[in-house]
């Protein structure tokens, strides 16, 4: 196991970091964990209208403006801020009072979504648009904050032998979002274009009320001393870098990432080169969908029976071994296959992954290191797409599946010659 230094290098500063530590709560089952569940009930019901919204604001952009290129832009701007703020919003989440941040962020993310039809009754032709990229940007920056808060909350509530099983649970409400989301979300928008977010905002007011139905602060004690934003910053990226493990697990899930983002489009390439029509499309990204719940089913039983370093190897080994088949396969039911084993894989690795970098982490660096995770995240999600395509068009399927590849080959064999990756367990194994 990786070993976990403390905040600061002397022994007095160690003393006083571990006196201020407070163990949240006593070992309980989930199902008895009152707080956890309160928590993920208002995530369940809340990444369900957040779904509706994501589905039918593109569509809303497009009905008004007719132009595709529109609706692209307003979702690259509601991904801009996580490039822009992950490090200062890791600090302030570390900073401020946790639960606090969450229930200001849930309000204005129900008061934002809220907007969006007032926009549309009240606004000029000429504003409406320039108000809805506003909005786009204004989700993005209010996600940053909350998504990092709720996920050191988490790993404050839910006791480390625990964390595997409360993530693959949340994973579980992610993937069953992913696959209801846009047939529940076209059935609103074609009752009424505004019903979707409606029906999201309300979603928010049901997460507010189970956030203040939460009894503990969802954190450690924190040190009243305030230094300057780049020093703590610092502070999360140094204790970041002298984790060996932890760093090359955000590494491996970074790329992982991409990884799936550039099968959909590879996938996607293949239906339009062998002329397969869109309706088999669809169902190949539903069978991933499918994947990845049975991902969350498998993972915690295999992470019963491996250990934590190699589970990740054979993670890694299955990318290695079904990647390449997109270069070669382009019938639909077996693109379908290797789409579903490549997902459930994916469910797996990203269940592990971040149960160790939750574990791991010390809570008073859980908003850093998650802001140094997701800038590193979505600074190649923001990029790597565009990169894809430009490969597609210009060098083709085979090629760029061979550069993919080539990434996939490397992380896994770093991780078998590197013994502290071989080796790994996870902290309360």
């Amino acid at each position: 196991m990786e070993t976990i230094p403390s905040l600061k290098t002397s022994t007095e500063a160690r003393a006083a970091y571990m006196d201020t530590e407070v163990i949240p709560q006593k070992p309980v089952p989930l199902w008895r964990n009152h707080d956890y569940l309160l928590l993920w009930l208002g995530q369940a019901v809340s990444s369900l209208g957040t779904r509706f919204t994501q589905f039918a604001f593109p569509l809303l952009i497009v009905g008004l403006t007719h132009s595709i290129a529109a609706a692209g832009l307003a979702y690259s701007l509601q991904q801009l801020p996580y490039v822009l703020l992950s490090l200062p919003a890791g600090v302030l989440v570390d900073r401020w009072p946790r639960k606090r941040l969450m229930l200001l962020c849930s309000f204005c993310l129900m008061g934002t979504v809220a907007s969006i039809p007032l926009v549309l009754f009240l606004a000029s032709d000429q504003l409406r648009l320039p108000l809805l990229y506003t909005i786009a940007v204004g989700l993005g920056v209010i996600s940053v904050f909350y998504e990092l808060a709720e996920l050191a909350a988490l790993a404050w509530v839910v006791p480390k032998n625990h964390l595997t099983t409360a993530i693959a649970q949340n994973e579980f409400v992610y993937g069953s979002s992913a696959l209801l989301g846009p047939a529940l979300g076209s059935l609103l928008f074609s009752i009424a274009r505004l019903l979707p977010f409606v029906t999201d905002a309300l979603s928010y007011l049901i997460l507010l009320c189970s956030l203040l139905s939460i009894r503990s602060p969802m954190q450690d004690e924190r040190r009243a001393e305030r230094r300057h934003m780049l020093v703590e910053v610092r502070e999360g990226l140094s204790w970041l870098w002298s984790q060996q493990v932890t760093r090359s697990v955000v590494l491996i899930a970074s790329y992982l990432s991409f990884t799936i983002t550039a099968s959909v489009l590879i996938v996607l390439a293949i239906v339009q080169q062998q002329h397969i029509p869109s309706v088999f499309y669809g169902l190949i990204v539903a069978a991933g969908g499918v994947g990845n719940l049975l991902g969350v089913v498998l993972c915690p039983p295999f992470r019963r029976r491996v250990r934590f370093g190699r589970a990740l190897g054979c993670v890694l080994l299955v990318f290695v071994l079904l990647w390449p088949l997109y270069g070669f396969i382009t019938t639909p039911l077996l693109l379908g296959a290797i789409f579903t084993g490549i997902a459930i894989a994916d469910s797996i690795g990203a269940i592990l992954m971040s149960s160790y970098r939750l574990a791991v982490v010390p809570d008073a660096l859980q908003g850093r290191v998650g802001g140094v995770y997701r800038l590193i995240l979505f600074s190649i999600l923001t990029i790597g797409p565009a990169a894809l395509g430009l490969s597609l068009e210009h060098l083709g399927i085979l090629a760029t599946v061979g550069i993919m590849w080539s990434g996939l080959i490397l992380i896994t064999g770093g991780l078998f010659v590197n013994r502290h990756m071989r080796q790994a367990t996870l902290p309360y194994m």
